[in-house]
């Protein structure tokens, strides 16, 4: 429902030489494998690539809009024109949503540092959120580095270069090792040097997946395992949290870094971000969503007849909405129907409601004179619910009940997902001020769900508890992060900035939790 956006998707990849793969190289598998992770963001994509035959060995490009847009790809001349110019042997590419400063072209990722020596110039991209970004650019600042974006992704650029510049033995090891230890946060990270070394690291949380593996001739890392098996790499491993994957050469070595802290899976990959096909740390995306619809059925409290139709609100709410329909034994239709073709546009009316007619039609036979169950998989700022609900309304419905395979969102997100404050959570504008600092007793979330169904219009509200999430998950509970549903941040500098958007929820000027702070 474009309530939570997410920051990225990251790729990587090495091919033994341009003659035995298509025209392009690194570019054309960049292209294919960042396509099926256009899920993961939507305003700009980029590639940086490597070969050593050409007078440029490092090459950037970068574009705003989805990956077909920036790569042409409406154009076949043109697509392929863009291949070959930015042909390689080795690569890494980006697709980005902003949690953190502005969508302009210059923070379209990869970032370059281009130098005189090849082993300190370099390219990376990277996922997630820096937690301690602030600490770091006042201390970067003080050795010298200035700053000419408000990105974390600058941070990671300066904390390179510097260790590149200090290094006398050509281990990327151990400048990987240097750079990532003075991170908090979220932080997966692919690199790309100009003497042909690639690397990628999965921070030691493992709040991201990142996944990898190889088919003859070729080695390639992803955010997501579609990305491999959409280039023929049906075989794929997790990264390790706190582990770094080198290819130098032929050769490809992988080994723990950085001591593994508390692994803390966002929770979130498997209710709404990844891809339904993937499999993220060994954990079917797909299933998660079904196992959620069931627990969804179990919890049901309405006498269902002929009248009431199941809707999912598409699209990664279908396995959700399909589940929780088979379980209860009522049909589960499209009554809305995606305009797959609007797309992202720069001049966007304000109005919500109209955004929704614009992205979702009525199916108005499915809909007219039925009870609809809408089912989707979260709510966050409820501003999107209650104008759907509004809409589903206008096709001569009887009831409007809504089910949410999440549980309540209390608290912000600082590794990753753009909702950073306090305030803006609709869990948070219905409840007691007082008590807005700690997770809400089973009681005080009864009465708060109760508020925010009369907020958004619904007939009725249900959604899965914590307990019903870590159960559909299937992972302990303890190698999850569910500092959102329950504030139990698992880094120090998450901890620092829940007191800080604390401090700050009553400003009226709604600036994300990261930027209260820049000094």
């Amino acid at each position: 429902m474009d309530e939570a956006k997410h920051e990225c998707g990251i790729a990587a990849i090495s091919i033994d030489s341009l003659n035995r793969h298509p025209a392009g190289g690194a570019s054309y598998y960049l292209f294919k494998m960042l396509l099926q992770m256009q899920n993961r963001g939507q305003l700009a994509a980029g590639i940086s690539t490597y070969y050593d035959k050409r007078r440029e060995i490092m090459k950037k490009y970068v574009d705003l809009g989805t990956v077909n847009k920036a790569f042409r790809n409406q154009n076949k001349e043109g697509h392929i024109r863009l291949l070959n110019k930015f042909e390689g042997t080795k690569g890494i590419g980006h697709v980005r949503y902003a949690t953190f400063g502005t969508d302009n072209l210059s923070l379209a990722q990869p970032f370059e540092r281009t130098h005189g020596k090849i082993n300190k110039w370099f390219s990376l991209a990277f996922n997630g959120n820096i937690t301690n970004f602030t600490e770091l650019r006042k201390s970067l600042k003080q050795d010298g580095y200035h700053f000419s974006k408000n990105s974390d992704t600058e941070i990671i650029q300066h904390l390179f270069s510097m260790e590149l510049d200090k290094d006398r033995t050509n281990d990327i090891s151990k400048i990987f090792s240097a750079v990532v230890r003075k991170l908090d946060g979220a932080f997966n990270i692919v690199f790309l040097l100009a003497d042909g070394t690639l690397a990628a690291f999965r921070d030691p949380h493992g709040f991201r997946p990142l996944v990898y593996g190889s088919i003859t001739g070729v080695t390639a890392i992803a955010s997501e395992p579609v990305a491999l098996t959409n280039i023929g790499i049906n075989v794929f491993h997790n990264l390790k949290p706190g582990h770094l994957l080198v290819v130098k050469g032929k050769k490809v070595t992988h080994k723990k870094i950085l001591n593994n802290r508390q692994v803390s899976h966002c929770m979130f990959e498997w209710v709404y971000f990844a891809n339904v096909a993937s499999k993220i740390d060994n954990v079917s995306v797909y299933k998660t969503r079904w196992r959620l619809g069931i627990n969804l059925a179990r919890k049901e409290k309405l006498k269902l007849n002929d009248d009431f139709v199941v809707v999912p609100v598409p699209d990664t709410s279908k396995p959700i909405a399909d589940a929780y329909a088979s379980a209860l034994g009522i049909p589960s239709k499209e009554g809305l129907i995606r305009n797959r073709y609007v797309g992202r546009t720069f001049i966007e009316s304000s109005d919500r409601k109209e955004k929704i007619r614009n992205k979702y039609t009525l199916n108005i036979p499915v809909l007219r004179g039925k009870k609809i169950i809408l089912v989707d998989d979260s709510v966050v700022r409820g501003n999107t619910s209650k104008k759907l609900i509004d809409y589903v309304k206008e096709a001569q419905v009887k009831e409007v009940h809504l089910r949410i395979a999440c549980p309540p969102i209390f608290a912000p997100c600082f590794y990753g997902i753009d909702m950073s404050t306090i305030g803006e959570l609709i869990a948070n504008q219905v409840r007691d001020k007082k008590d807005i600092t700690k997770k809400p007793s089973e009681k005080e979330t009864l009465k708060i769900i109760e508020s925010i169904r009369k907020e958004i219009g619904a007939k009725t509200l249900c959604y899965n508890s914590i307990d019903d999430l870590v159960y559909s998950l299937k992972k302990p509970k303890n190698k999850l992060c569910l500092a959102c549903l329950n504030t139990d941040y698992p880094t120090h500098h998450g901890k620092k900035l829940f007191k800080i958007a604390i401090k700050n929820m009553n400003k009226t000027k709604q600036e994300r939790t990261y930027e209260f702070h820049l000094t």
